[in-house]
């Protein structure tokens, strides 16, 4: 009788659908994702929108803090507002919101809601980046997969979305320039692949490079190609005065994905 139970439970096992890795976080999405995304301005016929996916990835309160600053930004200068998602982990909260399947979840609605072929999506990550190009995901009620270039890769492929715009402030965040480099893609970022960036600790309002880009180069100009390339300047003149070694920003950007910028730009201007 043993054995025949023993057999019984093996070949339940095996028949049994395989689970999903909790490392990635759980299946459904958390209900503050799905509230936000629902809440979201559909695409307009005829016109470029700017869509803005915000996320702070490590539960530490400056990059919480980062996250709410830059989606003000985006949605005063850049007029995202009721199109742009902040999604955060949040220390004080019993849960990650940040995770790869939480992630998924939101561009593939983020896909759905625009006009792919027409509208561009820009997405601000922020957290702690890893020697081997990872972008942490991190909170203290579950172990997280870290996300990788090619796999946000991959999930963009995946939601269809064409039009991009990806700004990764994070160490070693230039790890993420050749994987996701297209014609139809804008990849600014806080360091090369082998550096340090700053500003990340908690008494921060925000890291070094997004206060550069948000809230310096971006109050006098609505281009994003200008802010991004004065932001460059920016970093490396205070790194300089500080006696900082080079973060050394990286930047690479399409034809494609500066025109549908200039149009956006147009657009704001004319308001």
């Amino acid at each position: 009788m043993a054995r025949l139970l023993l057999l019984l439970a093996l070949v339940a096992a095996a028949s049994a659908p395989a689970r999903a890795n909790p490392e990635e976080g759980d299946e459904a999405p958390p209900y503050a994702v799905k509230s936000a995304l629902a809440r979201l301005a559909p695409q307009r016929p005829g016109k470029v929108d700017l869509y803005a996916l915000v996320v702070g990835g490590d539960a530490e309160e400056v990059f919480r803090r980062e996250v709410e600053t830059v989606r003000d930004v985006l949605d005063e200068r850049l007029g995202t507002a009721r199109r742009s998602l902040a999604m955060v982990n949040d220390i004080t909260m019993p849960e990650p919101e940040v995770t790869l399947n939480s992630l998924r979840f939101a561009l593939r609605e983020l896909g759905r809601k625009m006009d792919v072929e027409e509208d561009v999506l820009l997405m601000h990550f922020t957290s702690h980046g890893l020697r081997d190009g990872e972008f942490s995901l991190r909170h203290p009620a579950s172990p997280l997969y870290a996300l990788t270039p090619l796999y946000l890769r991959s999930l963009l492929d995946e939601a269809g979305v064409r039009n991009r715009v990806v700004i990764v402030s994070s160490c070693f965040s230039g790890n993420f320039v050749g994987p996701l480099s297209t014609d139809d893609t804008m990849v600014l970022t806080a360091s090369s692949a082998d550096r340090p960036s700053y500003g990340c600790g908690n008494d921060s309002k925000m890291t070094d490079f997004s206060r550069a880009l948000y809230l310096k180069a971006l109050v006098h100009t609505r281009s994003l190609r200008e802010a991004a390339v004065e932001t460059l300047g920016l970093v490396a003149a205070d790194e300089k005065a500080r006696g900082y070694k080079q973060s050394l920003p990286q930047l690479r950007s399409g034809a494609a994905i500066e025109e549908r910028l200039r149009v956006i730009e147009r657009q704001l201007e004319s308001r």
